[in-house]
């Protein structure tokens, strides 16, 4: 049973092109970057564009030493607009990710519309999981771990970096707190995209990153059109990390009711 939930909470994350924040809409800009006397770029973050890899492990460096929430939204919906695909990923991460708990669910055109939901939490030495594996029929389960758990890629690194790699980023503001907002609508490696399981061939993108003055990627928000088989989508992810610093990761009541499974 344990090994079950801990498959099928891999295959939901990976389905839908999550590592895994509730993204607000950035207003939309022109790129004109303003010059700030005086004012460092955040790491990765050049007056001439986005060093990918140094903004990710920016990104990720500093989140480590902090406490945080991260939320991942993503639509999918065809040419019409109709949803075909959707899914909340939304985690709770202690400092160095010692303890952290994270809820996903999704829902699927494909699957009745069934929403599909997640809850787990982990304390580096256990991992517990609260799961609908059928309709209406909650499971509970833990098991013993060693290493990162549930989830590999906990700040979403691989997502931004996948982002920063395949969009031709510029600066469009420098504001006084520091920040940088970056936007892009150009493919320049669709390659290094991080895409939901079986949509491929992105084209017609939109990208907007608010950075901080440390390289933390506060905020994210893309939208591309693409390929699901021989149907056309557009994908719209929505990316926040909030509460840095006073995310509180508390052991769930539920946990205790865990039955005790080997994987």
């Amino acid at each position: 049973m344990a090994r079950t939930a801990a498959v099928v909470l891999a295959l939901a994350i990976a389905c839908a092109g999550c590592a895994g924040f509730v993204g607000e809409d950035v207003e939309p800009v022109t790129p004109a970057p303003v010059p700030t006397p005086g004012a460092a770029y955040p790491p990765g973050v050049t007056e001439d564009g986005v060093v990918a890899p140094a903004l990710g492990s920016a990104h990720a460096r500093t989140l480590a030493g902090q406490n945080y929430t991260v939320v991942h939204r993503q639509r999918v919906t065809d040419r019409n607009g109709t949803l075909l695909r959707r899914s909340n990923h939304t985690r709770w991460v202690a400092r160095n990710a010692t303890v952290y708990a994270g809820r996903f669910n999704q829902t699927s055109r494909a699957v009745r519309s069934r929403t599909a939901r997640f809850d787990y939490w982990t304390n580096g030495s256990v991992v517990a999981v609260r799961y609908d594996e059928r309709i209406n029929r909650p499971q509970i389960v833990r098991w013993e771990v060693e290493g990162a758990g549930p989830v590999a890629d906990l700040p979403d690194r691989r997502t931004i970096q996948g982002v920063a790699g395949a969009v031709d980023l510029s600066v469009a503001e420098r504001r006084a707190s520091g920040d940088v907002l970056l936007v892009g609508h150009r493919f320049v490696r669709p390659d290094r995209l991080v895409t939901p399981l079986f949509i491929d061939e992105p084209t017609n993108v939109s990208a907007q990153l608010r950075v901080g003055p440390d390289g933390t990627v506060e905020a994210m928000r893309l939208v591309f059109d693409a390929e699901r088989g021989r149907e056309s989508v557009r994908v719209t992810q929505d990316i926040r990390v909030r509460d840095i610093g006073s995310t509180t990761v508390p052991r769930p009541d539920w946990v205790a009711n865990a039955s005790q499974r080997s994987v």
